[in-house]
């Protein structure tokens, strides 16, 4: 959260007021709802129409992705023949997801299907050659790999030489050169011509899917496993637009009344059963207690969780996934603290472009969070490396518009693996790699990064009066969720509110204010502003940044702002 007034407060670009009111016009909605439209690129009717009201009907044919009709022949072949199948997962929420989806499709199908999810620390990530060698041993015709294998060219040569075929669908930047697989599945390899390009892993294992049965006359039967695509791409962090959007708003629904007995009992224990189900409950609540699993000892614990039979089996594994996240989250806590004092006091403030840093005792599973929190606190790229020996494993988080592709390639002769995203990466590299490591990823970053990308900003959509926040306004702002990236939740500028009353909450970490202008009056509350309380009187004008929401208590609604920042007005 914003807590200084040294922030850069912007109206989100796209602002166009004769659109906005041509809109707000057609749908009959607040000017504020049409302005965070417009300025999402949503201008006349018909786009609004699609984006507030998203149909599985828009979902773009799967053999439009290059190479699913030939994974769906090899796969079908293999149904046919009772072929032992492989399916070869990641550790993280997409990974588990699409492996479990596909693995429970495929038998369902009549096919004998295994999941294979590694170890994060002892087998690394992805397909490998000992992974290609215990499937030979253990029979295997074919392997599918679901979020990954895009790279995994040396284990997919391996596996042809052992007479396994292998399809890959994963959604992964692809090297110089694709892997020699049956098939390549994925909308960023070149030639795809897919309408859509940035589907998470489980959304390409879902297209297989849907090919799956749309080849035998049963289409709506891939739906029922929309829970489990919601759950991966809103954790994976992908573009909540386009296909991405309609997947999880729908996804989202079948997740609140999911009957598999592991997600009942695990929003269970995370307090979310029998709520309106949001993107900030799985990405925040859910997911977190699921990638801990892979975080802190093995995704198997996760994904077993999936495959429970009954509500006992559900509650035992994941009361394991809620002790391993409590787990977690003391290791990324102690990990997070460190790594910011360590910038502070060892590389000062500002500071460099990027922040290299490493340690002995920073647990593996927990560097990507820490990144992230370093990302968002010092608005530049991070990454970290728990080290193990002479191994290091890493994780990197960016901003400002550094491609994270882009440096790790510049380091290449430098790393013994890397891949991943634009925005979030892994790597592994030897200790007496990590000094030339951190000065040449410096040198990278240095060139690209435009010095105004570090400075915080807190961007807002429109204006609104106190007057004009109502509970018909969630109902609109409701419709534009989920809330992701490319969609990020709309914050409206409210200008000179008097503080009636204020004071701190949740141990001192949150701001509670009482505010009014003229006759209209609201509670408000700012998450992380505990300390900004300091600098606030009773009877001060301020401007907020903020979102109505929803306070539900006791059976109760009422209305409530949650303030993201404030500065004197």
């Amino acid at each position: 959260m914003v807590q200084t007034q040294s922030a850069l407060w912007t109206p989100r670009a796209g602002f166009d007021a004769g659109a906005t009111r041509s809109l707000a016009a057609a749908l009959d909605a607040p000017l504020a709802i049409a302005d965070a439209l417009v300025r999402r690129g949503v201008r006349d009717p018909e786009a609004a129409s699609a984006f507030l009201s998203p149909s599985l009907d828009a979902l773009h044919d799967p053999l439009a992705l290059r190479d699913m009709d030939r994974a769906l022949a090899r796969v079908n072949r293999a149904l046919a023949a009772n072929e032992r199948i492989l399916v070869q997962g990641d550790y993280d929420v997409d990974g588990i997801t699409s492996t479990f989806l596909l693995v429970s499709v495929l038998r369902s199908l009549g096919g004998q299907a295994a999941p294979r999810i590694p170890h994060r620390t002892r087998d690394g990530y992805g397909l490998t050659v000992a992974a290609v060698d215990a499937a030979q041993r253990a029979g295997v015709q074919l392997i599918v790999t679901v979020d990954c294998g895009i790279t995994a060219n040396e284990p997919i040569d391996h596996a042809r030489s052992l007479g396994i075929d292998v399809v890959v669908t994963d959604h992964h930047e692809p090297g110089p050169t694709l892997p020699n697989a049956e098939a390549v599945v994925n909308p960023i390899r070149p030639g795809c011509e897919y309408p859509f390009k940035s589907l998470a892993g489980v959304g390409v294992t879902f297209k297989l899917v849907q090919a799956l049965f749309e080849a035998r006359g049963r289409a709506e039967a891939a739906f029922e496993a929309l829970d489990l695509v919601a759950l991966g791409t809103i954790a994976d962090v992908v573009p909540l637009i386009g296909e991405n959007r309609i997947l999880a708003r729908h996804g989202l629904a079948s997740l609140a009344a999911t009957t598999r007995p592991g997600l009942r009992e695990l929003m269970r224990v995370a307090g979310v059963d029998g709520r309106r189900l949001t993107d900030v409950h799985v990405a925040f609540m859910l997911a977190p207690r699921i990638n801990a699993a892979g975080r802190m000892g093995h995704a198997d614990q996760a994904l077993e969780l999936l495959f429970a039979r009954d509500e006992v089996e559900g509650r035992r594994l994941a009361e394991v996934l809620e002790r391993e996240n409590q787990k977690r989250r003391k290791f990324d806590e102690s990990a997070a603290r460190e790594a910011s004092e360590r910038v502070v006091s060892q590389l000062g403030w500002p500071g460099p472009a990027s922040l290299v840093l490493w340690d002995e005792h920073w647990h593996p599973g927990v560097v990507g969070i820490v990144a992230s929190r370093l990302v968002e606190r010092f608005q530049r790229p991070a990454l970290l490396v728990a080290l193990d020996g002479d191994l290091g494993r890493g994780s990197a988080r960016t901003t400002g518009g550094i491609d994270l592709t882009e440096i790790l390639a510049g380091c290449d002769d430098l790393l013994a693996t890397w891949g991943g995203h634009a925005a979030a990466a892994g790597f592994t590299l030897r200790r007496d790699q990590l000094v030339p490591f951190r000065t040449r990823v410096e040198s990278l970053v240095a060139a690209r990064l435009d010095p105004e990308a570090c400075v915080p900003r807190v961007d807002h959509d429109a204006e609104l009066t106190l007057a004009e926040c109502s509970l018909e306004l969630i109902e609109w702002i409701d419709r534009m969720a989920p809330f992701g990236l490319a969609n990020p939740e709309p914050h409206f500028l409210i200008r000179g509110v008097t503080i009636d009353q204020l004071g701190r909450v949740g141990d001192g970490r949150h701001l509670k204010l009482q505010i009014r202008d003229g006759a209209a009056a609201l509670e408000a509350i700012g998450f992380g502003l505990g300390e900004t309380a300091a600098g606030i009187a009773r009877g001060a004008r301020v401007d907020l940044v903020a979102v109505p929401t929803r306070n539900e208590w006791n059976g109760t609604t009422r209305l409530q702002l949650r303030v993201r920042a404030l500065r004197p007005a």
